[in-house]
């Protein structure tokens, strides 16, 4: 039996099921997302689904095709930031649109409801207008909640954006929150702050880069005022950390600010994520 397809119809409901793809993978990994950008990035997508259009693809070729139009609704709607975080968004993007497509693959093949077209990737629907608000809010809703319940561990590790004053310097720090970073000075018992080198050389003290040095090739380095070394242990391994005690650490929240007088910052070369600029145990903030 012959199914037709119209033109305006593939494009809005295309658009739509897009769009509420691109707001449940935004809602996953945490990212607020320009209204502007996801239409323009669901207008790409429901454009790409005139492919129903073409001969029947085979399995490679069709897939092959759904992960190039995939990576450029990302592009459009998260905008090019490293290849890291591009691919953490593509992965989050593959995985709603298969759960989204698994989906409306099952509903066709459990009752088939007429009217509703799968080709080459794509979904049509030549239906009532509340079948297809239903459904895509429903599947968008589940995915949601899956990303919530599966994300649970990283919805702990809360952003707390900080200043730090040292050296006649300030910086903005982004830091993320693990409890699993039980890190102290072992002497004070002050709480370490891990960051990243780049992110803190503005406010390192004068002689901190040649302690560093010096730790690693002598065997009875001096310490100069507020610097220590700090042991650490993970699931990558152990070693020593070099830090400093700066003058005063800000923390903006909820409109306000709160200082934390004691707490170190040890400075790591390992830290490569793009997205934050160093760790620390959110009980540092409840003291």
């Amino acid at each position: 039996m012959k199914q037709t397809v119209y033109v305006d119809v593939l494009l809005a409901v295309n658009f739509f099921i897009n769009y509420f793809l691109i707001l449940s993978a935004g809602k996953i990994m945490r990212r607020e997302v320009s209204r502007t950008r996801i239409c323009l990035a669901a207008a790409f997508g429901a454009v790409t689904a005139l492919s129903i259009f073409l001969p029947q693809m085979g399995v490679i070729s069709g897939s092959l095709f759904k992960l190039a139009v995939s990576a450029v609704m990302v592009l459009i709607a998260f905008k090019w930031q490293s290849a890291r975080i591009f691919w953490r968004y593509f992965l989050v993007m593959c995985a709603v649109a298969f759960g989204f497509g698994g989906t409306m693959f099952a509903i066709w093949l459990m009752i088939a409801p007429r009217g509703m077209y799968f080709r080459n990737g794509v979904t049509y629907f030549n239906v009532p207008p509340e079948f297809i608000v239903v459904v895509t809010i429903l599947c968008y809703t589940v995915i949601t909640l899956a990303g919530r319940i599966c994300g649970s561990r990283e919805r702990k590790s809360a952003r707390y954006n900080v200043t730090v004053c040292g050296n006649g310097h300030a910086v903005a720090l982004s830091l993320v929150g693990d409890t699993g970073n039980m890190l102290s000075e072992p002497f004070s018992g002050y709480p370490v702050i891990v960051a990243k080198r780049n992110s803190v050389r503005k406010i390192l003290p004068d002689d901190f880069e040649n302690f560093t040095s010096d730790f690693h090739t002598k065997s009875n380095p001096e310490h100069p005022p507020n610097c220590r070394v700090i042991p650490y242990s993970s699931v990558g391994g152990s070693g020593i950390l070099t830090a400093f005690l700066p003058d005063k650490i800000r923390l903006m929240q909820d409109g306000g600010t709160c200082e934390i007088e004691k707490c170190y910052i040890a400075v790591s070369d390992s830290l490569d994520c793009e997205e934050y600029d160093g760790i620390i145990n959110p009980s540092v903030f409840e003291k």
